[in-house]
């Protein structure tokens, strides 16, 4: 062996290729090399990529949620807004505010956090028929606010799923 040569190149490449080593014996470059294979770069990329699809889905299912329930939380502060003004209304014996009036009133094209919403408020002066019915010397009224979306897209938040109803009753303040 030369002195200034590397000792695993001076190894003849049967002594690589042979089994187990022996202590004390040189390793040549050639056992040394270690990596992956085609297959197995193949199988962990295909694994990742699966990964990466779940996760994409559950982000995009995430979004599809989140906006879904932004958009009923602005239907019910809406709607709540709507009952505040009805409970704050003067109900007696010798004023009755006209906002209480028996009926159904339709507030289209109400404009919240960039949504349209529909806005209907039924008032019944006699709530233990089905029927509205209009009784100016009622005693109690039945409160129903209903809050439809409008421009919400596809999503659980549209349609039935994304209507509020708010239903509540009122009785005079003098009694």
């Amino acid at each position: 062996m030369k002195r200034n040569s590397l000792p695993f190149l001076e190894m003849s490449s049967r002594a690589a290729v042979e089994g187990p080593f022996q202590p004390g014996q040189e390793i040549s470059w050639k056992t040394r090399e270690t990596g992956f294979t085609l297959l197995e770069t193949t199988i962990a990329l295909l694994l990742m990529m699966i990964v990466a699809l779940g996760s994409a889905c559950m982000f995009s299912f995430s979004i599809y949620n989140n906006s879904g329930g932004s958009d009923r939380a602005v239907a019910l502060a809406l709607g709540q807004q709507a009952l505040e003004i009805l409970r704050n209304a003067k109900f007696n014996t010798s004023t009755t505010d006209p906002v209480l009036d028996a009926g159904t009133y339709v507030q289209a094209g109400v404009l919240r956090d960039g949504r349209q919403f529909t806005l209907t408020t039924t008032i019944d002066d006699d709530p233990s028929t089905a029927a509205v019915d209009v009784n100016p010397a009622t005693t109690l009224k039945s409160i129903t606010i209903l809050v439809t979306p409008q421009s919400i897209g596809r999503g659980w938040a549209s349609g039935a799923f994304g209507t509020v109803t708010l239903i509540t009753q009122r009785a005079r303040t003098d009694l």
